[in-house]
């Protein structure tokens, strides 16, 4: 049968079929193939049936895409994983909104569990998590503010990515680029999915691209030609599940490619390698030569367990099998690329510098014997991509080398400041200080942030919480996702600490959620504050577990903005229990009356002292209301204080002895009944058996003694 009898046979999914089909048969031709990875050579020889498909084969092209993905439909035809995906689904539709969730198309073979409908599967799902990440990282946003995004995706597949994007961006211009072969599948779905689409296939070093990308709206690049997408003005670049595969080689090309195209924004959905591939060290490493990179936090497990039961407790991972990261990669000003290319708007402004006037943001950093980790701590935050800042050091009475190193800095940067105590005044008096010095010796300052001086931070971390701050003028603090690390710098295996209350607009809806969600005060108190509110809140303090009251006061000010990104790197400290804040927070012999009060005690008594009793009162509130609300906090934080304290947990165990000692009792007790029972059948069988075993007895004998009964003769 000749192509155009074939097409005509399978209508227009066939023809776009055939057109991409062309297109890769001229381009393994004039541009030869490139040498994969080892894992993606295996992968190529298992769809090379593809170049000579059938309209049936094409019919059910996004069932054979499985080659690609491993997502089969008949494993949606198992209600028993429907589940465990559904509430996956929920969870993420939680983070996104329906504003960004395309569902699978039931057209060439489409297919998946049926909600409400409409048809999601695996794909659909790893692709809404990557727009939820890109919205949750600030991508989609960017993205908005251009007239047409050129977006280029490395490796799309079968095209899924790029169906779900089109759909929500009709405006873009979307590259690919892949090997030839996968061609067969992406531009053939791409093609019949949007009929009206302009495609076009580069197979030879043209520099028309440069000019044409404006008219098109698919363009599909071969590997080979991958040195072309340097030459245009991209404003994204995205990777899902194929840098992994990849050799070293590649992904810093690529990485280095994109570098040269000025393009300001890559997204990576993979793991730092494959566990099969031999070839790469990590993804991370090779793209951090041009990019900065920082983690989107989405969900605790990654979208290949959609199909499994969740576990018991959160997953750890173990160190052989890698987990998928969600990356968000901005094109680093040290990297100085020089590329003659055409550029269709102005470069990105730079982050404002230090002038000699007053800073917009200070930062207040307490010291006390971490030399060892001081100049790691300072550096991060010298690298800070927004540098109109200044660094207050209170040294609170060291005895190790910090004063010697916190100086030498001080001689090389204008910003960095140094003060010592003669002798240690304790934590709250120290924090207290800094804060009153930075608003003294800064009285224009805007922004105020604690950092400690054994941490570190992302290059980008003052400039994402200002840009939170800035974007909601009803947000009184702003900090991001934590990872733990150890004193060594490892990142440890802990999930991360998600509070926020964006979505609450007034003070009574703040004060509930507060109150009744975890609240991880110990990672929000290194935040970005407003200068203004912290003053309303009184700075730190004098109670114990200082950080959450002060969280609690800025509550009731304004919204707390989790900014949903990796930038605050925190050293595991030894532990936060009251008996060590005891005697870390304040001097022995200079506590207030009230200081071994339970910490809920001491710091509803502190609030209604400012806010109820005080006059005129800080907030428009009768005392009835704030006596309800102190004893919503009451209830709340004394149970969540209470679960912790040795006092619960020794009750706890006495409750699992006495659980325990009851089952022992019911096991004891039917093992008895059972045993009386058997026994006693077994007692009546044995009696029962042994009367007529002595009755036979007795009549065997008195046979043979001749004996008879009654009325019997003996013979003559």
């Amino acid at each position: 049968m000749t192509d155009e009898r074939e097409a005509s046979a399978g209508s227009f999914e066939f023809a776009a079929y055939l057109h991409a089909r062309d297109a890769v048969r001229r381009m393994k031709a004039s541009s030869g193939n490139a040498a994969p990875s080892s894992y993606w050579a295996e992968e190529l020889e298992s769809i090379d049936y593809m170049i000579e498909a059938s309209p049936l084969v094409v019919r059910k092209l996004r069932q054979h895409a499985f080659h690609v993905t491993g997502v089969r439909p008949y494993d949606y035809r198992d209600n028993g994983k429907r589940e465990h995906f559904e509430s996956r689904l929920q969870a993420l539709r939680a983070l996104g909104g329906d504003a960004l969730l395309v569902p699978e198309s039931p057209a060439l073979g489409g297919f998946g569990f049926d909600i409400d409908g409409r048809l999601y599967n695996v794909d659909t799902l790893k692709c809404y998590e990557v727009l939820i990440g890109m919205q949750r990282g600030g991508v989609l946003t960017a993205l908005r503010g251009s007239d047409r995004p050129l977006v280029c995706e490395i490796g799309a597949g079968w095209g899924g990515f790029a169906y779900q994007f089109t759909s929500l961006f009709p405006g873009s211009t979307y590259v690919i680029v892949d090997f030839p072969e996968m061609f067969l599948f992406s531009a053939t779905y791409l093609g019949a999915m949007f009929p009206a689409a302009r495609l076009l296939f580069v197979d030879k070093d043209d520099p028309a691209i440069v000019d044409g990308w404006h008219d098109v709206d698919f363009v599909f690049v071969p590997v080979t030609l991958a040195h072309l997408v340097g030459r245009l003005p991209l404003d994204l670049a995205v990777n899902m599940v194929s840098f992994q595969e990849m050799t070293e080689a590649q992904v810093r090309g690529y990485a280095a490619t994109l570098a040269q195209a000025g393009c300001p924004l890559l997204y990576s959905l993979n793991r730092e390698r494959s566990q099969y591939n031999t070839e790469l060290a990590g993804v991370s490493e090779a793209l951090a030569d041009w990019y900065r990179l920082t983690e989107v936090a989405i969900l605790e497990t990654d979208y290949t367990t959609a199909m499994k039961k969740p576990p018991k407790a959160v997953r750890m991972t173990p160190a052989s099998e890698p987990v998928y990261r969600h990356l968000v990669g901005r094109l680093d000003p040290a990297a100085h690329v020089t590329v003659d290319r055409p550029r269709r708007r102005a470069a990105t402004p730079t982050s404002p510098t230090h002038h000699s006037g007053s800073p917009r943001v200070v930062l207040g950093m307490t010291l006390y014997n971490n030399a060892s980790h001081l100049p790691q701590a300072l550096d991060s935050l010298l690298a800070q991509t927004y540098g109109d800042f200044a660094l207050m050091m209170l040294d609170d009475g060291s005895t190790d080398g910090t004063e010697e190193i916190a100086r030498r800095y001080v001689a090389r940067d204008s910003r960095l400041h140094y003060a010592r105590h003669p002798q240690r005044l304790a934590m709250i008096a120290t924090w207290h200080e800094v804060a009153e010095t930075a608003g003294r010796e800064w009285p224009a300052a805007e922004y105020f942030a604690w950092v400690s001086d054994h941490d570190l931070w992302h290059p980008r971390w003052l400039e994402r919480l200002i840009a939170e701050l800035e974007g909601d003028r009803d947000a009184v603090l702003a900090y991001p996702i934590t990872r733990r690390v150890s004193a060594e710098g490892v990142e440890l295996e802990k999930g991360p600490r998600l509070f926020d209350t964006a979505n609450a607009n007034d003070l009574q809806s703040r004060w509930m959620q507060f109150c009744h969600e975890g609240v991880g005060a110990g990672d929000m108190v290194y935040g970005l504050v407003r200068m203004e509110a912290l003053r309303r809140a009184g700075i730190f303090r004098p109670v114990l577990r200082p950080d959450r009251l002060l969280v609690a006061e800025l509550t009731l000010q304004g919204r707390i903005r989790q900014v949903p990104e990796v930038l605050w790197f925190r050293r595991q400290s030894s532990g936060t229990s009251v008996e060590r804040q005891h005697a870390t927070l304040m001097l022995p012999g200079t506590e207030p009356r009230w200081f071994f009060w339970p910490p809920w005690l001491q710091h509803t008594h502190l609030l209604w002292r400012e806010y109820a009793m005080r006059e005129p009162r800080p907030l428009p509130l009768t005392r009835a209301q704030w006596a309800r609300m102190l004893l919503r906090y009451q209830v709340t934080y004394g149970w969540r204080h209470f679960r912790k304290s040795d006092t619960s947990h020794g009750l706890a165990r006495g409750v699992n002895r006495a659980i325990w000692a009851r089952k022992q009792i019911r096991h004891h007790y039917h093992h008895a009944v059972y045993n009386t029972l058997v026994g006693a059948r077994a007692l009546r069988g044995r009696l029962k058996r042994g009367g007529r075993r002595a009755l036979y007895e007795v009549l065997t004998l008195t046979h043979r003694l001749g004996l008879r009964g009654r009325g019997q003769s003996s013979s003559p």
